[in-house]
C-alpha cells in the first residue's frame, strides 16, 4: 500500500496519506470479509483507484467518490447510484451465486458476502469509468487535483522534516516552564508586559517623527507646490 502511493498524485490526483487512509477505510472491509496479505492489499488499492476514477468520470471529488464505495460496501445502495451503480439484494445473491460463494439465492447473505459480492458488482458496473484518471490526466480538472495533491505531499514532507525541531523547542519550552513558581511566572509577565508597552511607545515615537520628516522632506522637495 505504501509503495502504491507513493505516486498517487500524479496517477490519481490525491496526495499519498489520503491515499493510505483510503486504503485502510476500504482495508476494514475487506479484512471483514476475510482478506488477507496481497488480496487484501489489491481489495484496498483497487477502490482506491476506482475512486479516483469515479471522481473524473462523474466530475467530483476522491473522497465523495470514496465515501459512495464504502457505504456500497456497508450495504448503502444510494450513494453509489450516482455514479451508475445499482445495487439491490436480488443483484448481490445472484453475484455471489455467480462467485460460488452461496449454492442458492433463498437464504440471506452474510455480512463477508455482501462486502465480496458487493465489490464484484461495483468492478463490473464501473467499467466505463475504470482508467478515467488516467485517459483524461492532461484536462484543467485533474491537473488540478494532481497540483493539489503534489502540493499536499510537500506540505507534508516539510512538516516532517521541521517535526525534531519543533518537538525540540516544545520540549525546551516545557522544561523552562517546569521549573518557574508563580512568583517567577508573574515576574516573566510583569517583564513582558513592561518591554511590550516600552517597544510599542518607542514605535510610535519613531512613527510620528517619521512622518514629520518625511513631509518636510516633501515640502522641501515641491517647493510647497500644492496639486
Amino acid at each position: 500500500v505504501e509503495d502504491f502511493a507513493s505516486n498517487s498524485a500524479k496517477q490519481f490526483g490525491q496526495s499519498k496519506q489520503q491515499a493510505i487512509d483510503a486504503a485502510a477505510s476500504f482495508g476494514v472491509f475487506g479484512k471483514s470479509a476475510g482478506l488477507t496479505g496481497q488480496d487484501l492489499s489489491k481489495f484496498s488499492t483497487d477502490l482506491v483507484a476506482l475512486s479516483a476514477d469515479l471522481a473524473s468520470f462523474g466530475n467530483t471529488t476522491p473522497e465523495e467518490a470514496a465515501l459512495a464505495l464504502g457505504a456500497a460496501l456497508r450495504g448503502e445502495a444510494e450513494p453509489i447510484r450516482r455514479f451508475g451503480v445499482l445495487l439491490d439484494d436480488a443483484t448481490l445473491k445472484q453475484e455471489a451465486l455467480a462467485m460460488k460463494l452461496i449454492e442458492t439465492t433463498k437464504g440471506a447473505l452474510t455480512p463477508q458476502q455482501k462486502v465480496l459480492a458487493a465489490n464484484a458488482v461495483i468492478l463490473k458496473q464501473t467499467a466505463d469509468a475504470q482508467g478515467d484518471f488516467a485517459r483524461t490526466s492532461d484536462g484543467v480538472a485533474n491537473q488540478q487535483r494532481i497540483l493539489e495533491a503534489t502540493f499536499k505531499d510537500l506540505q507534508t514532507e516539510i512538516g516532517q522534516k521541521l517535526l525534531p525541531t519543533f518537538n525540540s523547542a516544545l520540549t525546551s519550552l516545557n522544561e523552562f516552564l517546569g521549573d518557574l513558581d508563580a512568583e517567577d511566572v508573574m515576574s516573566f509577565a510583569k517583564a513582558v508586559g513592561f518591554a511590550a508597552t516600552a517597544f510599542g511607545a518607542f514605535k510610535l515615537g519613531s512613527l510620528i517623527k517619521d512622518m514629520g520628516g518625511l513631509t518636510g522632506m516633501l515640502k522641501a522637495t515641491t517647493g510647497g507646490v500644492q496639486g
